[in-house]
C-alpha cells in the first residue's frame, strides 16, 4: 500500500523538483546579468566619482552622514568629520568608531573655521531642508568658505516624498532641488542614477514590472550624465580658492 501511495505521488515530486530547479536556473541568470550590468556600468556610479574626487583630500567634512552614507561605503571615514542631527546615528557612528569624529548638530547652525577641511560633502541632505532656510543660513557660502579645495554635493532632482526610516523624523524631504540650482553658483553638475522620472517615492520605481524600471535606470545611466536635468540626482562638484 505504501509502495503504491509513493508511485501515486512521484509524478508530483518530480514535478516540483523540476519546477525548483527552473527557478535556481533562473535566479542564476538574473543574478549573473545584475553582476554584468554593475560591472559594465560602474563608471556611472557616483560613488566611484566621490571617491575620485576626494583622492587628494586629506581631511573631509560630510553634513547630514545619516546611517550609511557614501563616505563610508568608500572607505573614506576615518580622514572624516561627520555631523548628523540624529543623534542615534552620531551615538552608532562614535560606538563603531566609523569617522574620524562624528558629532550631533544642526548643520543650518553650524560655526566653522574657513579653509578648515580639503573638502566638505553633502549627500542626500538638502531636500531634507527647507530651501528658504538653506538661503537664509547662508550655508552655501559656509560651506563653500570652509573648503579648502572642493565642495561636493549630492542631491535628487525635484521633489520627492520619503518615508521615515529608523524613526528619525528628519528624513521627511522639505525642498526640491535642480541642477540650475548649483550651475549658477558655479559648480560642475553631471546626472546620476539614471532617468528621474522612473522612480517616485523612497526613490522606488514607479512602474511595474519593478525590475524592468530598474534595469532601464542602469542602462539609462550614461545617456543622463550630460542630461543632469533628466537624471534622478545631480552630482554638483566646485573646486574652491
Amino acid at each position: 500500500m505504501k509502495m503504491i501511495k509513493l508511485i501515486a505521488v512521484l509524478p508530483i515530486i518530480m514535478v516540483e523538483i523540476v519546477f525548483a530547479l527552473v527557478e535556481m536556473v533562473i535566479a542564476c541568470i538574473a543574478g549573473l546579468l545584475s553582476i554584468i550590468r554593475v560591472w559594465f556600468f560602474k563608471e556611472y556610479d557616483y560613488r566611484n566619482w566621490l571617491k575620485r574626487d576626494l583622492v587628494d583630500c586629506e581631511s573631509i567634512l560630510e553634513l547630514g552622514c545619516g546611517a550609511n552614507s557614501p563616505i563610508l561605503q568608500i572607505g573614506y571615514g576615518p580622514k572624516t568629520d561627520a555631523v548628523d542631527i540624529w543623534q542615534p546615528y552620531v551615538d552608532m557612528h562614535n560606538r563603531a568608531s566609523n569617522y574620524n569624529r562624528c558629532h550631533q548638530s544642526d548643520i543650518l547652525a553650524l560655526d566653522i573655521p574657513t579653509e578648515y577641511y580639503d573638502a566638505v560633502v553633502i549627500c542626500d541632505v538638502l531636500e531634507h531642508l527647507e530651501k528658504d532656510e538653506v538661503f537664509r543660513s547662508n550655508l552655501l557660502e559656509k560651506i563653500e568658505k570652509v573648503a579648502i579645495k572642493k565642495v561636493i554635493l549630492f542631491t535628487p532632482n525635484g521633489f520627492i516624498e520619503n518615508d521615515e526610516v529608523d524613526g528619525d523624523p528628519f528624513q521627511a524631504h522639505l525642498s526640491a532641488w535642480e541642477p540650475e540650482d548649483y550651475t549658477g553658483r558655479g559648480y560642475k553638475v553631471v546626472g546620476a542614477t539614471g532617468f528621474r522620472w522612473l522612480f517616485g517615492k523612497s526613490s522606488r520605481p514607479k512602474y511595474h514590472p519593478y525590475s524592468v524600471c530598474r534595469i532601464i535606470g542602469m542602462i539609462s545611466k550614461p545617456i543622463v550624465f550630460n542630461k543632469p536635468a533628466w537624471a534622478r540626482h545631480s552630482y554638483a562638484v566646485k573646486k574652491v580658492n
